[in-house]
């Protein structure tokens, strides 16, 4: 009887003590608030949300949502529960705001964040290392959101209603992403070159751009560029200091100097429309600048090596085993500097102006008089055979005995097998020697400086 008493008291025990680790937290977190923490032209606005990750914590986090005077919140991958922090010895939390909705995934002890399946390369807030109290079944912090190290923002006036086809460009500003936030509270940035070009949030009377600085407080020139499909709008700001965590207002693009994009290309009757002039060149014979494959900034000193090549001697990334086999928009030169639907023609494309059933190729000397030698590539395409593009002879940047006699062009298409793949990437090499006109695609080692010329997809 005793014994039997003594079991359904154990019992008894036990499952209270299971009901008690099942109770629902209750959370009680404020958030200090205002235009500076924000860091936009506005205070936080209805709809707005931040994601608290509690250190130690796997899959659950907790939602808070602005309804334009107070913060709800409500927990995200599984209802938070008294026995989720009576296990965490170490009580700080993460938090981070982005300025777009975001899905949020859980894996490998991190959360991911994405919007259509890619990081959020804008402007995001964090608060990370931050003490919170436990009492009873009641959770409470406060939170002070910050702004990244380095971030700077862009607002540019009256393109709210059309920013989705705006893209932003500086080549002294890097897009940066929050990635993820693992438990252990740290967030992963991912990080772009320098000059890729930026995608815009909407706000009540434009748009805001963002991204970190690469010389913040030093005196310097900047050129921001603003692009759409049919215009490439330029700004230039001559000896400037900016400062990261400040915003910075540009005017409508009406006050922007404008480019119409069918001033720079050629039809030429095939699949994609070629640039009348290289990257970097202000005239159609100028060889314009070097550019290794894949960065988006040409060099100076003529460092094109594999010390100094941005993906490394072992490259990050195009390497055996990431299957990317063409430029992503974030690294195509082309692209950088010019957005719209310009991009570095491929392996086929080039295969296609090489192609003297498309095109006649003739070696020019001094070509129109600007001493410049080079291909004139004239289409024979019917209702086209007017049309041409001049292909000067820039050599490779590192061989001063090709400029004159070679045309190196890169594509935007790695080398596919092999050895080659980690260390090659096509390029498109024509000269005029013993009379003959030579066009075909070459394995060209990733570091080396050639030029591009640019397409426009159709």
């Amino acid at each position: 009887m005793v014994a039997g008493l003594i079991s359904c008291t154990s019992e008894y025990f036990t499952h209270q003590e299971e009901t008690a680790a099942s109770v629902p937290m209750q959370f009680d977190i404020k958030v200090a608030g205002n235009t500076d923490t924000k860091a936009t032209k506005e205070s936080w606005a209805k709809g707005d949300k931040i994601y608290v990750f509690f250190n130690g914590l796997a899959t659950k986090y907790l939602v808070l949502t602005y309804n334009g005077s107070t913060w709800s919140n409500a927990s995200g991958g599984g209802t938070l529960q008294t026995s989720d922090f009576s296990k965490l010895s170490t009580k700080t939390l993460t938090a981070v705001h982005f300025p777009v909705a975001v899905d949020v995934a859980y894996a490998d002890n991190q959360f991911f964040f994405t919007k259509g399946g890619k990081p959020v390369y804008n402007y995001y807030l964090f608060q990370s290392g931050k003490s919170y109290e436990v009492s009873g079944t009641t959770v409470s912090a406060t939170l002070s959101m910050g702004k990244p190290d380095g971030m700077a923002q862009f607002h540019v006036a009256g393109i709210q209603s059309s920013v989705a086809n705006y893209t932003f460009g500086c080549s002294k500003v890097k897009p940066v992403a929050c990635k993820s936030v693992g438990t252990d509270g740290a967030i992963i940035e991912d990080v772009l070159q320098a000059g890729a070009r930026l995608s815009g949030i909407a706000d009540s009377d434009g748009a805001i751009f963002a991204g970190r600085l690469t010389k913040p407080g030093v005196s310097t020139d900047y050129t921001f560029t603003l692009a759409t499909d049919s215009k490439i709008y330029t700004m230039n700001r001559t000896g400037k200091t900016l400062t990261a965590g400040k915003m910075y207002n540009f005017s409508s693009t009406y006050y922007w100097s404008s480019t119409d994009a069918s001033s720079l290309y050629v039809d030429l009757g095939l699949s994609v429309l070629w640039a009348n002039g290289n990257l970097g060149a202000t005239s159609n014979t100028e060889y314009g600048s070097y550019f290794a494959w894949g960065e988006l900034q040409s060099k100076k000193n003529n460092n094109f090596d594999w010390d100094h090549y941005y993906f490394g001697g072992s490259p990050t990334k195009y390497n055996e085993n990431d299957n990317i086999y063409t430029l992503q928009p974030e690294d195509d030169a082309a692209y950088a500097a010019l957005g719209g639907k310009f991009r570095m023609p491929t392996r086929t494309e080039w295969a296609e102006l090489c192609n003297t059933d498309n095109c006649n190729w003739e070696w020019k000397t001094n070509y129109n008089g600007s001493g410049k030698n080079g291909f004139l590539v004239t289409s024979k395409k019917a209702n086209y055979t007017s049309k041409s593009i001049f292909l000067p002879a820039a050599g490779k940047s590192s061989v001063t005995s090709s400029q004159g006699s070679y045309c190196y062009y890169w594509s935007s298409s790695l080398e596919s097998s092999g050895s080659y793949r980690v260390t090659n990437a096509y390029a498109t090499c024509a000269y005029y020697e013993n009379n003959t006109i030579q066009a075909y695609p070459i394995r060209d080692e990733r570091y080396y400086g050639l030029s591009i010329r640019p397409v426009r997809v159709k």
